[in-house]
């Protein structure tokens, strides 16, 4: 009876909550299902006839559910997953619940399984409560220190994590990134590792453009077992590549699912030859980037502990469609928006690779928050290698809470001001109030000392844009009588040459925002539209 009342009144909850336009009703339904019957996520959980895989990361694991789900589709089976994004506890509560029956059942449970993605640090919580006949962790690096702390703190939960899996559970494994790999020698259950092995695309030591890689934001450079730091016989980049330690020995482990060769085979596009156990053969990757190498990767590997044979992999992998903001694809007024969430140093930094390997100039619209969802620390960005993309934005538009932070880091990068279209979040007249009330306000601060909010961090910035407007001549950068998202993303596409392309980069409450504008435009469906 609990459990039929949870299912009923959280569906009821989520469908108010959509009906009232406060938000998709990802999560609601969950919390409230949750509320009622504490246990609804293992009550639901033991219905799946093929049981669940759990997916975690920092970077990649919404494109490797995909993925997965993808190849399990393709192979018969009925896939539930929670797509729209919602990875904590109560998103996955939400995510089966919807898919259940007023009677507290799951529908159609036969031939069914679960492909769930899981926010980093409820891991542990998940497993416990889901018992996973696979777990994948596709890798580990810095991201909102104000809630996760340094990589180390994560690492920690997932070893907690790791040994409290059972004899049942098989590991997937990054082999390539030191901190993930570590974990199999925890592993009481079968372990596959997935790796590159195209020592053509190494950068070592470089940054892509023959020079010394200065902005590798490298996360893991000490040996988990005795500190010693790690040498790189080959790295693909951040700290992800062909590794040992010089002390103890602990080296990269031999990965059973192999990228040899990686072909760029236009943007869209990468060709790679991939081997299993059992298997040789090319799949072409319908996404750019060689983080979604590692995400196809993770994929196939966790296809693989499942007994998936090759040709729904392929079939699969091949004709995925790009998730929620991760390489999505719109079309404006003749022109096509790209979105790349890129939320953390490593991830921008492939985003910008990405782009701007090649030399072509692009059209570019950045847009960087600091709400929870992003963290509040976006200090971040200094690790970033913006300099890469000097002299190769056709245009350039600058928005979100922190515009003027992210204006001033590419100031330093070398953009001249002018190349530059800063549009803030809030009026620039409240920006100067913001930032005439801070300098009156020091002594107050200093006896206060408060996490900043978003509207006290976009006051810090104001100092830049208070300079840039009272410069006169001497800097020239072009500031939107409007302000806002929606206002930055029509600057953006007027700038976009009909036929175009405007790539759009935003932090993750950036990508939100973005897609109820677009969603008001219809342009876009509700990102919750479309449940498997």
């Amino acid at each position: 009876m609990r459990a039929a009342l949870a299912v009923v009144s959280g569906r009821a909850a989520g469908a108010l909550s959509r009906r009232l336009r406060l938000g998709g009703g990802t999560s609601i339904v969950g919390l409230v299902a949750q509320r009622i019957y504490p246990d609804i996520i293992r009550h639901l959980a033991t219905q799946l006839e093929h049981g669940s895989v759990l997916v975690t990361g920092t970077n990649g694991k919404t494109t490797t559910s995909g993925f997965l789900a993808a190849i399990l589709r393709d192979a018969g089976l009925r896939v539930w997953r929670n797509r729209e994004g919602a990875n904590l506890l109560r998103g996955v509560a939400g995510a089966l619940v919807v898919r259940a029956l007023p009677n507290g059942n799951l529908r159609r449970s036969g031939q069914a399984i679960s492909v769930l993605e899981i926010d980093e640090a409820v891991m542990p919580q998940a497993v416990r409560l889901l018992e996973p006949r696979a777990a994948v962790f596709v890798n580990l690096f810095r991201d909102q220190l104000d809630r996760y702390g340094e990589v180390e703190s994560v690492a920690s939960l997932w070893r907690q994590t790791v040994k409290g899996l059972p004899e049942t559970t098989t590991l997937v494994l990054n082999a390539d990134d030191p901190t993930t790999a570590s974990l199999g020698e925890l592993a009481r259950g079968p372990v596959l590792y997935f790796g590159l092995e195209d020592l053509t695309l190494d950068v070592s030591g470089q940054d892509g453009r023959g020079s010394p890689g200065t902005y590798q934001a490298v996360d893991s450079r000490s040996c988990v077992r005795c500190g010693s730091d790690y040498h790189y016989s080959a790295r693909f980049y951040s700290h992800m590549g062909h590794y040992q330690c010089p002390h103890c020995g602990l080296a990269r482990p031999s990965p059973s699912v192999r990228a040899l060769q990686v072909r760029q085979d236009g943007f869209d596009r990468l060709r790679v030859m991939v081997e299993t156990p059992t298997q040789q053969g090319e799949i072409v990757i319908p996404l750019p980037g060689l983080y979604n190498v590692y995400n196809a990767l993770a994929a196939i590997a966790a296809a693989q502990a499942l007994g998936i044979s090759w040709e729904p992999i392929v079939s699969g992998i091949e004709q995925f469609k790009p998730a929620f903001g991760r390489g999505e694809r719109v079309q404006v007024a003749g022109r096509t928006l790209r979105l790349l969430l890129a939320k953390n140093p490593t991830g921008l930094n492939e985003v910008l690779r990405t782009l701007f390997s090649e030399g072509t100039p692009r059209h570019v619209l950045f847009v960087l928050n600091d709400n929870i969802a992003d963290g509040r620390d976006v200090s971040w960005i200094w690790d970033v290698d913006f300099e890469r993309a000097r002299g190769l934005t056709a245009s350039l538009t600058v928005s979100g809470t922190r515009a003027f932070d992210l204006a001033l880091r590419l100031k330093y990068a070398g953009f001249a001001p002018e190349e530059m279209m800063v549009i803030p979040s809030i009026p620039l007249r409240t920006l100067q109030e913001l930032a005439g009330s801070q300098t009156k306000g020091r002594r107050s601060r200093a006896r206060a000392r408060r996490q900043p909010s978003p509207r006290q961090g976009a006051g810090r910035a104001a100092s830049f844009a208070v300079e840039e407007q009272t410069a006169g001549q001497q800097t020239q950068t072009p500031l939107s009588p409007g302000h806002g998202l929606a206002t930055a993303l029509e600057q953006a596409i007027e700038q976009t040459p009909v036929g175009e392309t405007l790539f759009i980069v935003p932090t993750y409450t950036g990508l939100l925002e973005l897609h109820r504008e677009l969603e008001r435009r219809g342009l876009t469906p509700h990102y919750w539209e479309g449940r498997e």
